[in-house]
C-alpha cells in the first residue's frame, strides 16, 4: 500500500496540467490503495488542484527545494490523511481544504491532529516546524485567522497565509526517507495486545520512554528473576493517574514473562469484566487475560484441588479489590470466613506455587463499585494472614501501607505522567481539581491543555456534539468516538442518552465502525461501569442531574446521601471524564436546573459550540 497520491517537487507539480494531475491521482490512489474512491472525492481534488496550481506559484520560485505531497497516510494503521504537505529541511505545511464558507471546530481540530502528530511521533518531522492550515474553498477574503493554533483563511489568501509563515533557506530532502519515516504513537490498550499476540515489537515509543515504563518494566524483570531463583513471593505496586500506561505496563509485563523465561506461566487479572471482554475479542483468546472474579470462585470451589501455575498475577485497579463483605456475601455457601480478594489470591500463591511475582497496578479515585473502596490496606492485610513471608517492592508514597513489613521503596514504579491524551499531561489535575470543586486550580490548567492539542468541548445541543464527531474522524476508520453517561442520569433517558443494560462492550470498543452497536454509530450509550480501564479517541458525554454544581458546591443526587454514595457519584464523572486520548465533548440539556454547571465548565476554560 503506497504512503501517498502524489509525491512531486513544486517546480514541477507546477509546470503540470491539471487534467495530467488529476489523472495520475485517481490513477494512483485506485492501484495502490484498498478505499473507495468516490465522486466527491474528485470533485474536490479538482477544486484545490484548480487553486493550488495558481496559488502555489510564486512560493515554487521562492522556494524551488520544496515537495509537494498529496494524500500522505499517516502511518500505523491509520486512514487519515492530510490533504497536501509542502515539506522541505526546515518545516511542514499542512494544507487541509474544506468546501465550505464557515470554519468549524472539527475541521480545525483535524488539522491541529494533524500537525500535533507528526511533530510528536513522525520521526523525519520532529525538528522541523511543522504548521496546519485549513482552507476554505467556498469563500474569498478572509486572511490568516489563528484558530485554536491552526491557521485558517480563503482559497485567494492562501498564497499571501503561507508566505507568512515559511521558513526561508530551506534545502532538499530525501522524500523516500521523509515518507517512509518511523513513526511511533502511544498504542491503544487493545492495539498493544494484539502486537503482543501476534509477537510483532511494539513501536519504540518516545513518550513511553519519557514517562518511565521501560524503567519499571526493567526492575519488574529483575524482580521476577530473583523471585524464580531464590523461591520468593513478591508482591509489587505500580501507581499511576488514568491513562499514565498501567493497563499497558502490565499486559506487556505478562507477555514479556512468558516469551522470555523458561517455564514460566502469567496470567492479567482483572475485576473489570468489559476489559476482559474487550482485550479477549480483540485477541481472540484468554491465553492472557482472566476475570478475577473467576480465579476467586475456582479457589472457594475446589480449595486444595485446585490447580494453579500462574507465577506471574498482575492485578489490575488495586485499589478496587473485592473486599471480605462483598466476597462472603456471593460466597457464603462456599466460605467458613469472610476473606477479601488479596486475601484468596496471595493464599492461592502460598498454597500452590514455590515463587511468584504478584503485581499489584494501582489507580487514583476510580473506586465506583461498593466494597471497592477499602484501598491497598487489603493488600498488607492480606500479607499478613499468608503462611508465606512476601517481599514488598512499592513507589516511596504506598510504603507506609507495608510498616513492619520487608519493604523496598522504589520510585521507578510510580508512573505520574498521563499517556492518553498525547500532550496533556494535566488532564488528569484537571479532572481532579474540577470534581473537587477548586475551580481556580482547574481554569489555570485548561490553556495549556488546549494548547496541547486536548479538545475540552461543552453543548446544549447533543446532534451538533454528534455531528462534531463524525466530521472531526470522517473517512478514518481507526477513530473510536461514542456516547457516555453515568448509570444514574436518568435525567437524560429523555434525550435518548440512556445507558444500555450490559451492552455488547467488545462491538461497542471493537466493532467496525459500520456495525450497529459500535460506538462509532452513536446509538448506544455505555456507563463508567463499561468504560473503566478503556478509551475512545473522543468521548461525548452526557451531563446529568445526579451531579450539579451550584454556588455552595457539587450537588449530587444519591438515593440515601451516605458518603460512600457521593463517593461514587464523583469517581462516575472522574472516569468519564478520563476516557479520552484527543479530548471530550459534554453535553448538557438546555434546562435552567444545568445552567449554572454549564456555566462553571466555560468559566474554568471548555469550549463551546
Amino acid at each position: 500500500m503506497k504512503s501517498a497520491t502524489y509525491i512531486n517537487s513544486l517546480p514541477a507539480f507546477i509546470q503540470e496540467s491539471k487534467e495530467n494531475w488529476l489523472k495520475t491521482m485517481i490513477n494512483n490512489f485506485q492501484q495502490e490503495n484498498d478505499l473507495p474512491l468516490e465522486t466527491s472525492q474528485i470533485r474536490a481534488w479538482n477544486d484545490c488542484g484548480s487553486h493550488l496550481l495558481t496559488e502555489l506559484a510564486d512560493l515554487a520560485i521562492n522556494q524551488p527545494q520544496m515537495q509537494i505531497i498529496f494524500e500522505y497516510r499517516l502511518p500505523y494503521g491509520s486512514d487519515r490523511r492530510p490533504d497536501v504537505l509542502l515539506v522541505d529541511s526546515n518545516q511542514v505545511i499542512i494544507l487541509e481544504f474544506k468546501q465550505k464558507k464557515h470554519f468549524l471546530n472539527e475541521d480545525i481540530d483535524q488539522a491541529a491532529a494533524y500537525a500535533r502528530d507528526l511533530q510528536e511521533y513522525h520521526s523525519e518531522s520532529r525538528k522541523k516546524k511543522v504548521t496546519s492550515i485549513v482552507v476554505l474553498t467556498k469563500n474569498s477574503a478572509i486572511t490568516t485567522k489563528v484558530l485554536n493554533g491552526t491557521l485558517g483563511c480563503s482559497i485567494d489568501q492562501l498564497a499571501a497565509t503561507i508566505q507568512d509563515v515559511v521558513v526561508p533557506g530551506g534545502q532538499p530532502i530525501d522524500i523516500d526517507t521523509w515518507i517512509n519515516s518511523n513513526y511511533e504513537p502511544l498504542p491503544t490498550i487493545v492495539q498493544a495486545a494484539q502486537l503482543f499476540m501476534k509477537q510483532e515489537p511494539l513501536p519504540n515509543i518516545r513518550r513511553v520512554n519519557s514517562t518511565g515504563i521501560p524503567q519499571a518494566l526493567k526492575r519488574l524483570k529483575i524482580l521476577t528473576s530473583e523471585a524464580k531463583d531464590k523461591k520468593k513471593h513478591v508482591m509489587a505496586l505500580v501507581t499511576g493517574v488514568p491513562g499514565a500506561g498501567k493497563t499497558f505496563l502490565g499486559l506487556k509485563y505478562v507477555y514479556d514473562i512468558c516469551a522470555e523465561t523458561d517455564k514460566v506461566n502469567s496470567v492479567y487479572l482483572s475485576g473489570n469484566g468489559p476489559l476482559i471482554k474487550v482485550l479477549s475479542n480483540a485477541l481472540g483468546s484468554r491465553a492472557f487475560v482472566e476475570s478475577v472474579h473467576n480465579v476467586v470462585n475456582e479457589f472457594l470451589t475446589k480449595r486444595k484441588n485446585i490447580k494453579f501455575n500462574k507465577n506471574i498475577m498482575v492485578f489490575d485497579e488495586g485499589q478496587r479489590a473485592w473486599d471480605k463483605e462483598r466476597i462472603y456475601s456471593r460466597n457464603k455457601n462456599k466460605m467458613r470466613q469472610p476473606a477479601s480478594e488479596p486475601t484468596i489470591l496471595t493464599a492461592l500463591s502460598a498454597q500452590k506455587l514455590e515463587w511468584s511475582v504478584m503485581l499489584i497496578l494501582v489507580g487514583e479515585g476510580q473506586e465506583i463499585n461498593q466494597g471497592e473502596d477499602k484501598g491497598i490496606e487489603q493488600w498488607s492485610e492480606a500479607i499478613d494472614k499468608s503462611k508465606r513471608p512476601w517481599d514488598i517492592v512499592c513507589p516511596e508514597k504506598l510504603g507506609h501501607f507495608f510498616a513492619g513489613k520487608n519493604v523496598i521503596t522504589d520510585n521507578n514504579l510510580d508512573l505520574n505522567t498521563s499517556l492518553r491524551s498525547y500532550l496533556a499531561s494535566d488532564v488528569s489535575r484537571f479532572v481532579n481539581y474540577l470534581i473537587a470543586g477548586q475551580i481556580n486550580e482547574a481554569k489555570s490548567l485548561s490553556s495549556g491543555i488546549l494548547e496541547a492539542g486536548f479538545n475540552m468541548y461543552v453543548t446544549r445541543d447533543l446532534e451538533t456534539a454528534k455531528a462534531y464527531c463524525r466530521n472531526r474522524y470522517a473517512n478514518d476508520r481507526s477513530k473510536r468516538y461514542g456516547m457516555m453517561a453515568s448509570s444514574k442520569a436518568y435525567a437524560l433517558h429523555p434525550y435518548g442518552m440512556k445507558p444500555a443494560f450490559q451492552p455488547d462492550v467488545a462491538t461497542w470498543f471493537n466493532g467496525a465502525p459500520e456495525n450497529p452497536k459500535s460506538s462509532n454509530q452513536l446509538q448506544i450509550v455505555i456507563s463508567e461501569f463499561d468504560c473503566q480501564g478503556l478509551e475512545v479517541d473522543m468521548p461525548l458525554i452526557g451531563w446529568a442531574d445526579d451531579l450539579l454544581w451550584t454556588p455552595q458546591g457539587w450537588l449530587t443526587k444519591t438515593k440515601n446521601h451516605t458518603q460512600e454514595e457521593i463517593h461514587y457519584r464523583f469517581n462516575s464523572y472522574r472516569v468519564l471524564l478520563t476516557r479520552g486520548r484527543d479530548g471530550f465533548v459534554i453535553f448538557i440539556p438546555n434546562e435552567a436546573k444545568y445552567n449554572s454547571t454549564y456555566q462553571l465548565f466555560l468559566n474554568v476554560g471548555m469550549k463551546q459550540f
